[in-house]
């Protein structure tokens, strides 16, 4: 996993640096910013997802509105930073190195998962919720032709497909995002930006910013629901969320490209935030229980508008929290990619074992996801990194002499 530390960030027009640190350079070079943060908020998301699984084990409405939130912000914030970084790999490597290295550390820990992972946290997670039967009887087809539980063939690794796809488009959309910042960089600042109402400009660039994603998103899910009727049922998740996620991993290109737009995206926008919500919860309350196909794209543009708010006051406020490297967060975001993989196995496999001891819901789901972030973390620690052949298939990290 590429942490955010170990590049040095160059703006396109400028050479590629060597540096392993990770800086922001200016256009003449006079400043220098140091980030930690980046790689503290994608482990954080990803950690996170513990608990939104966790909601799916039994019903709390504690965990459910955990599971909400993350539906409005954790996954879309990820995908800025994913852009955000493979920009940055991209000006380090070139477009070839870059594509080999991201469908190693992709592509690899994606079908490992899906051969070894899944076919047993789904078995698991069928028994959890529906009559056991043996795994054989599982893997033939025996059970329930409609189970209760959260199962299909990709569970979690969704988002490891779209990371696949994105990593191919990446030098495509390098290239373009590099053509706008060269247009940009001779662009004349209209004299209204430099008068009374400078201080509103940041809040309206933005604003336009979200628009452009929105646009994006829209656009997105036209073209899904265009192909829709050719696709397997099963692929229909996968496929539409690759498209609307795209839009947020080209942004974050933009913001590694753009010192500007990086600094205007990574402030708290507190009105904007709250008129995003009120404007997510109105299009819902207009659209009813069955919205039409103008419904539909006013909340997909009001949940964009949502997401990219509280994304910023993400970076925002990971950016106050972590201010320099700490030793721990490191460790942390070493190991999130592992603890990713096995959560959602690690969850069945202890609600399995402690339901016959805790019988009220909330402790139940809070042990699982403790027991889970600790298993996972110390699997990773005392066995996934010191195992090279391991640490290939669940990180994609090269093969190296073992620890």
């Amino acid at each position: 996993m590429t942490h955010a530390k170990s590049l040095e960030l160059v703006e396109p027009a400028l050479p590629q640096a060597e540096a392993r640190d990770v800086s922001f350079a200016d256009h003449g070079g006079k400043k220098s910013e140091r980030f930690f943060h980046l790689d503290a908020l994608r482990a954080g998301l990803m950690f996170w997802g513990i608990l939104v699984h966790a909601s799916t084990v039994e019903n709390s409405p504690v965990f459910r509105a955990i599971a909400e939130v993350s539906g409005l912000v954790r996954m879309e914030a990820f995908f800025v930073i994913s852009g955000f970084l493979a920009y940055m790999l991209l000006k380090k490597y070139g477009a070839k190195v870059t594509v080999k290295k991201r469908l190693l550390a992709i592509g690899l820990p994606f079908v490992t998962a899906l051969v070894l992972l899944n076919p047993a946290t789904n078995y698991i997670v069928y028994c959890y919720h529906n009559t056991p039967i043996p795994f054989m009887d599982y893997l033939a087809g025996k059970g329930s032709s409609h189970p209760k539980g959260p199962m299909n063939w990709h569970l979690h690794l969704w988002f490891l497909a779209a990371l696949f796809i994105y990593s191919l488009l990446a030098p495509v959309i390098g290239r373009a995002v590099d053509g706008v910042m060269r247009a940009s960089y001779d662009r004349i600042p209209r004299p209204w930006t430099l008068g009374k109402l400078a201080p509103v400009v940041p809040g309206l660039k933005f604003l336009a910013l979200c628009l452009m994603v929105c646009g994006g998103c829209v656009g997105a899910r036209v073209a899904f629901e265009s192909i829709k009727p050719l696709l397997h049922p099963e692929a229909h998740y996968v496929v539409r969320s690759i498209g609307n996620f795209l839009p947020y991993y080209a942004l974050g290109m933009v913001l590694f490209a753009s010192i500007e737009l990086r600094n205007v995206f990574s402030k708290a926008r507190w009105f904007q935030t709250l008129l995003s919500c009120v404007l997510l919860y109105l299009s819902h309350r207009a659209s009813g229980e069955n919205p039409g196909k103008l419904g539909e794209v006013a909340i997909l543009a009001a949940q964009t508008y949502t997401a990219l708010c509280l994304s910023s006051l993400l970076f925002w406020l990971a950016a106050k929290l972590v201010r320099k490297e700490n030793p721990w967060a490191r460790s942390l975001s070493d190991a999130a990619y592992t603890v990713y993989l096995f959560h959602f196995l690690s969850l069945y496999l202890f609600a399995t074992l402690l339901r016959p001891w805790i019988h009220a819901t909330i402790p139940l789901l809070v042990a699982i996801s403790i027991a889970t972030f600790a298993t996972t973390l110390c699997f990773h620690r005392f066995v996934i990194w010191r195992v090279p052949i391991l640490e290939l298939l669940f990180n994609g990290k090269p093969l190296r002499p073992s620890r």
